[in-house]
């Protein structure tokens, strides 16, 4: 097992070696400086990381010789067009407006989210995987999934079971159609979630996808390459995997230019009209759930004190 480091301070910036009171205040240095301020604990590995969230994630994933994170000199640094930012949030936006993918590994896999890229470090681990599938006997013990999602599709293409009743919480896509039993009306998008999830048309993704390919023959991203097959129900649904398919497919036609997209997500709730980043959107709505729940226990102490 590898031996976890005794950090004499564990509020101390690990870049420029500065003490503070708290880890908030170090968190804020780190944030606003660009710090790798936390470092990996096991005592075998150097790396360090602009967040404790970072540096947790990256210390449950195997540390073996083959696959690590690369590095850019600058922390918010996309590895794929070498730009730099102020802050983790601004990266990701820039990923986001241009479909660029700013985390690697040093195979040469690029991706777009950093737990993605940890997803991957941790399917090379060596230990028994976390996710046996519990309905047939070819998938257990050494044989299980690595992999949380890979697990569900299975259960879903194998044994016909949606394991994930709706995966949509936030964004809540509608067909375009008029004259579809899906359409929803522009007023929808507009309406606080709780009502949005009741009303959706879509309890997935994956349902919206194959809801547009087979009853109206569409895609969202058709290739715009003349004579190329990809298009309709043969297109795609995600940019990237267009850029992808025109990367390999033809590579001497012009440069993609990224369709322009709303990079901040407008939160509907009542009394809300915040527009936030879409890495921002659990935390924000988890913020809501805590006002509402603490408006019902204020609202009940008033009851029972009457």
């Amino acid at each position: 097992m590898p031996q976890t480091q005794n950090l004499n301070s564990a509020i101390t910036c690990q870049q420029c070696h500065r003490n503070f009171g708290d880890n908030g205040q170090l968190s804020y240095h780190a944030w606003t400086l660009g710090h790798l301020a936390y470092k990996c604990q096991l005592s075998t590995c150097n790396e360090s990381f602009v967040s404790s969230l970072e540096r947790d994630a990256h210390e449950a994933t195997p540390h073996n010789i083959e696959h690590h994170r690369v590095h850019s000199e600058h922390p918010f640094q996309c590895t794929e067009c070498k730009d730099t930012f102020h802050s983790k949030a601004d990266l990701l936006r820039h990923a986001k407006e241009q479909q660029h993918k700013p985390y690697a590994c040093d195979c040469g896999t690029l991706f777009s989210r950093v737990d993605v890229l940890n997803r991957h470090l941790k399917s090379f681990a060596r230990d028994i995987p976390q996710h046996p599938c519990t309905l047939c006997i070819y998938h257990r013990g050494a044989a299980g999934f690595r992999r949380k999602d890979h697990l569900l599709q299975h259960l879903r293409q194998y044994h016909h079971v949606n394991a994930i009743p709706s995966r949509l919480k936030f964004v809540f896509p509608t067909c375009t159609h008029l004259d579809c039993p899906q359409y929803r009306p522009a007023a929808f998008q507009k309406l606080s979630r709780s009502i949005k999830e009741a009303r959706k048309p879509f309890k997935s993704q994956s349902e919206y996808t194959k809801h547009m390919r087979e009853e109206h023959n569409e895609c969202a991203f058709p290739c715009d390459i003349l004579g190329c097959t990809r298009v309709g129900r043969k297109g795609y649904f995600r940019e990237k995997d267009l850029i992808r398919h025109r990367r390999k497919e033809h590579p001497d036609t012009a440069p993609y230019k990224p369709t322009h997209r709303a990079i901040r997500f407008h939160c509907t709730e009542p009394g809300c009209g915040d527009f936030i980043d879409f890495s921002s959107i659990k935390k924000h709505y988890d913020h809501h759930s805590r006002k509402t729940d603490s408006a019902r226990l204020s609202h009940k102490r008033i009851i029972n004190s009457m």
